[in-house]
């Protein structure tokens, strides 16, 4: 089978450079078998995903670029597919602590996927304390989103089917030859461009109609591009990278939303706020106005079935409020920005930018974003945004591997060009974890702000001791 790769992932594609990649590195730490077993090895690991390849046909895939640059590339059966070469081990430095596995992860982040093969990874990692292991996915966002991840991973680490043979047939595989994949692409371009006169008209409507709400807004609020503080924040020119990692029960958070009456996404938000107030204070670097957020929020259908591959997200951009000193008026402040913000998406249309990114062509689209980010690595260009901060949920907190509960599970995205801080939310059974990105020139000990996390909700949950100060905007449970 030959897919077509969507403009919104290819883009994943175009804005890598010598300094940034679209690596993603999913941390999952295993407990000891119960059942007296001992550790998990490499050749268990392999059978175990061997019997579940069938579920998730998009890992056997690998990308086959178009002749000229004309059109994306497709997804194509890589007919040298070799599970091993996607397996990994490593081993921790003594004593195997917490440190140690945030150094491992570390190093994985910098690398790059080779695109000659079906875009991920998987390191069996021995040698954490407490007879602990833990498996360090890495992944090319080209592939999928957190969402996507999500599924793929619940297909992994549930019980294979009793009905299906453990490894796949050795059904012969043909690539298409570039001739096929060049009459392909002239075709879907034929298409693509029809419509764009109407689509035209729509988008300078709708950019219209947001001028327009932004003039009047009661709540200001950032336009996609050029309008955050230059900090120290944006500082990422090469490929070095750091990780910090620090999870919270999710319990406190949900307490500070119901007394606040605000979305578990505000409360995070600020939690990042007040973390980011306090490190950039400490280090004299705090910028008179608020540092503006990239939030990417999910853009599946409400019916949509749970997807294994792409991109389906949207972008919105907030003000952060770090130049608000009271934690409670803070929240209320990044409540409001993100209600605003929100609104103007929807006007602007979620589905507007995907739109375009699928008719311009590589040989356009990848000169231009190697344009704009080397602007933004050498700073003649005003950023976009200070940190992007993503949030997913695994709906059902009960995976394992050949008998070894999975206890933590953290994801992370990569950071850009002139965007040195990265920051992945992660909801995982009663724990939420915040996991950090970032070149060491934008954030030199990105645990010392993890830190400052945890610090951060301490005091929001004492400024809400009291319970509610005002009536609940939103419905219980909804984030």
């Amino acid at each position: 089978m030959v897919l077509r790769l969507a403009g919104s992932d290819a883009g994943f594609l175009y804005i890598e450079s010598p300094t940034s990649t679209s690596t993603c590195v999913d941390v999952m730490v295993l407990a000891p078998a119960v059942d007296g077993r001992g550790p998990l090895t490499v050749h268990e690991l392999r059978h175990h995903l061997a019997a579940r390849m069938e579920r998730v046909p998009s890992l056997r895939r690998r990308l086959a670029p178009v002749p000229g640059g004309l059109d994306t590339p497709r997804w194509v059966e890589d007919p040298d597919f070799d599970l091993g070469y996607h397996i990994r081990h490593g081993v921790l430095a003594a004593p195997g602590g917490e440190g140690e596995l945030r150094e491992f992860v570390a190093t994985q982040l910098p690398g790059r996927l080779d695109l000659r093969h079906p875009l991920w990874q998987v390191v069996l990692v021995d040698g954490l304390d407490g007879d602990r292991q833990a498996l360090v996915w890495r992944w090319h966002h080209t592939l999928a989103d957190g969402a996507a991840l999500v599924t793929t991973l619940s297909r992994l680490l549930g019980p294979p089917r009793p009905d299906r043979a453990t490894h796949r047939p050795a059904d012969p595989v043909s690539v298409p030859r570039p001739r096929e994949l060049l009459s392909g692409a002239l075709r879907h371009q034929a298409r693509a461009w029809v419509d764009v006169p109407s689509l035209l008209a729509e988008t300078l409507r709708r950019f219209k109609e947001v001028d327009q709400r932004r003039a009047t807004a009661e709540v200001a609020v950032p336009r996609s591009m050029g309008d955050a503080p230059r900090t120290v924040l944006n500082n990422s020119a090469d490929d070095r990278r750091r990780f910090g990692l620090v999870g919270v029960d999710l319990a406190r958070l949900q307490r500070v939303r119901r007394a606040a009456g605000t979305t578990l996404s505000d409360v995070v938000l600020a939690v990042v706020a007040g973390a980011l107030r306090a490190h950039l204070l400490a280090h004299g670097n705090l910028p008179e106005g608020p540092l503006v957020v990239n939030v990417p929020v999910a853009n599946d259908p409400p019916d949509a079935p749970p997807r294994i591959t792409g991109n389906v997200f949207a972008n919105y951009f907030s003000y952060l409020a770090t130049d608000e000193a009271d934690p409670q008026a803070r929240l209320r402040a990044v409540a409001d920005a993100n209600r605003e913000a929100k609104e103007q998406l929807e006007i602007q249309g979620r589905h507007t930018l995907p739109a375009w990114l699928d008719r311009i062509p590589p040989a356009v689209a990848s000169p231009a974003s190697r344009w704009m980010s080397r602007r933004q690595r050498d700073g003649s260009a005003p950023p976009d945004f200070n940190v992007l901060v993503s949030n997913v949920r695994v709906p059902d907190a009960d995976w394992s591997m050949g008998g070894r509960e999975v206890e933590r599970f953290a994801m992370s995205g990569p950071v850009a060009d002139g965007a040195g801080l990265n920051i992945t939310v992660t909801g995982y059974g009663p724990t939420v974890h915040f996991a950090l990105v970032a070149n060491p020139a934008a954030v030199a000990n990105p645990q010392e702000l993890a830190r400052r996390l945890d610090d951060a909700l301490v005091e929001l949950e004492r400024a809400f001791a009291d319970g509610p100060t005002g009536p609940s905007r939103i419905p219980d449970g909804k984030v």
